[in-house]
């Protein structure tokens, strides 16, 4: 096989179309100890490229970088993610391990954890979200993923929705009083009034930064309101759906 490192340049998005195709076809003969290296390898421009390689590739072929498949999905808007999120998903139960370490470990992740559940979790059956319950359940003490975890176990039939109804209310009142708290805490703060001003001066770098440090304190409250709000209404959502189904998944 030609230098692995010149054919993984020849995945370049500038490369001809021809070039590009004979470089993923010989890419298919790499040895385990060299996958590594279409790991998002040298610049985005090169991803898409190394991603239809992996993809033909398949498993059992990419067991040896499985963990690097998986964070290559903690941003869907990388190039090749959505290539390599379909694969991932059709493994199954050997991503497992991987999900939970994930979960347990990198837990202040919220973006990758959503979209492992969006991208595969969401796609898998009762016997494997079994398999990660404990997780799962650990994830419901937070905020957003949290939501994602509860819809899990509700629909696999792992938490009743009655019971998931009861958490949900907790989380509401909890969200709703931090809300209150925030507002006797800083009161007469106008969030619009504040992002107008923010507007105003975003196009003259000096006075944008001059005016966020006057005013960081009033951005942290406005944001953390936003967030608490945003909150609410995904909560809303959910209990409006546990609710459609007669407390029980479709």
């Amino acid at each position: 096989m030609e230098d692995i490192h010149a054919l993984i340049q020849k995945l370049d998005w500038d490369t001809s179309e021809a070039e590009q195709a004979e470089a993923i076809h010989k890419l298919q003969d790499i040895q385990d100890e060299e996958l590594r290296l279409l790991l998002q390898p040298l610049g985005k421009e090169y991803w898409d490229g190394a991603a239809e390689v992996i993809v033909k590739l398949g498993y059992p072929s990419v067991k040896p970088i499985l963990p690097g498949l998986l964070e290559w999905i903690q941003d869907m808007n990388w190039p090749g993610a959505g290539r390599i999120a379909p694969l991932l998903r059709e493994i199954g139960d050997p991503l497992i391990p991987y999900i939970q370490d994930v979960f347990r470990n990198h837990s202040q992740d919220e973006e990758w954890m959503y979209w492992i559940f969006e991208m595969i979790i969401d796609y898998w059956d009762k016997d494997q979200i079994v398999q990660i319950q404990e997780e799962l359940i650990r994830l419901t003490e937070g905020k957003i993923i949290a939501l994602k975890a509860l819809r899990t176990l509700w629909v696999h039939q792992i938490y009743s929705g009655e019971s998931v109804l009861l958490l949900l209310e907790d989380k509401m009142q909890r969200s709703l009083t931090e809300i209150a708290q925030l507002e006797i805490a800083y009161p007469g703060i106008d969030c619009e009034a504040l992002g107008r001003g923010f507007s105003e001066a975003i196009f003259t770098p000096e006075l944008s930064r001059a005016y966020i440090e006057e005013h960081r304190e009033e951005f942290n409250f406005c944001h953390r309101k936003s967030t608490l709000h945003d909150f609410v209404s995904e909560i809303e959502e959910l209990v409006s759906e546990c609710m459609g189904s007669g407390n029980a998944p479709a």
